[in-house]
């Protein structure tokens, strides 16, 4: 199937028949897909670890907070390409601020506008929860021939969402992080999820991190600390290296990940572990 195209309310119905914008976790089928926008070659297709399905970003702005949202241990579910279709409230919200309904290109027929992202939040103590986030690049702003339409339709999508009670509604430029921080999240995320059946025993994971604690002086490299640790617990180190990037993504070893760049050849950055975990050693 090829891009799409939206002409009548029957052909969104079809798409909707058919489960787009609806599921959650594995199940969600993204609105909008890489094939349906035109982006420049930033788009990509990512497998999520948290949902188990293929992720569709349209930017690099939108595959770097993708990567944050999967490192934060309060996220439970990610879905990206939310729509929010053009029901009668949400025309009326539209035309109480002074806003035109955005409409598809050469028809009368209102668009159907979508959220980036609609994360689901699991704080201990607390029920589950919705956040929204729309990525957009600082400049969107600023451009003199889209700004005040990009700052419509925010607000409208901010108004739509608190219509539906949720209101923890944000905007996510380019400055939530750093280029050393997302070239690491990408470095783990893949690494970790190409190795999820990784088969180390417990008690061998915990030698592992006793023994990684133990060598780490803050000045060898990562690969000469991981082999130190991989040899006296029957790790070969290409798996050792796949259990040291687990470590990290799941935080059972802490370190600046927006500080270093993380690679094997080079000086390790400073390392810890949990204060749990340490307790337990200590106890142990």
């Amino acid at each position: 199937m090829g891009k799409r195209r939206f002409k009548t309310e029957a052909d969104i119905a079809r798409f909707v028949q058919q489960g787009y914008g609806q599921g959650e976790v594995a199940s969600y089928k993204p609105w909008l897909r890489v094939k349906d926008v035109p982006s420049g070659g930033r788009s990509r297709m990512v497998p999520g670890m948290k949902s188990g399905r293929t992720h569709h970003f349209l930017s690099d702005l939108e595959f770097h907070y993708f990567l944050l949202l999967e490192f934060s241990d309060l996220v439970v579910d990610i879905r990206e390409q939310y729509p929010l279709f053009a029901t009668s409230k949400a025309r009326d919200i539209a035309a109480e601020m002074g806003i035109q309904y955005p409409v598809f290109v050469g028809t009368q027929l209102p668009y159907v506008m979508t959220s980036d992202f609609v994360v689901t939040l699991q704080i201990p103590g607390e029920k589950k929860r919705l956040a929204v986030r729309s990525c957009k690049y600082e400049k969107e702003f600023v451009d003199p021939n889209s700004g005040l339409n990009t700052i419509d339709k925010l607000d409208l999508e901010r108004a739509i969402w608190a219509d539906k009670s949720v209101t923890d509604w944000k905007i996510v430029t380019e400055k939530v992080g750093g280029a050393t921080l997302f070239q690491n999240l990408e470095w783990l995320h893949k690494s970790v999820r190409m190795g999820q059946q990784l088969a180390i025993a417990a008690d061998q994971q915990s030698q592992f991190i006793e023994l990684v604690m133990k060598v780490a002086d803050g000045n060898r490299t990562m690969s000469s600390i991981v082999r130190a640790a991989s040899s006296p617990t029957g790790i070969p180190y290409r798996s050792g290296m796949q259990l040291f990037k687990h470590l990290l993504w799941t935080k059972s070893i802490l370190t600046d990940i927006a500080g270093m760049p993380l690679d094997p050849m080079l000086r390790c950055p400073t390392l810890s572990v949990p204060v749990m975990h340490e307790q337990n050693r200590k106890a142990a």
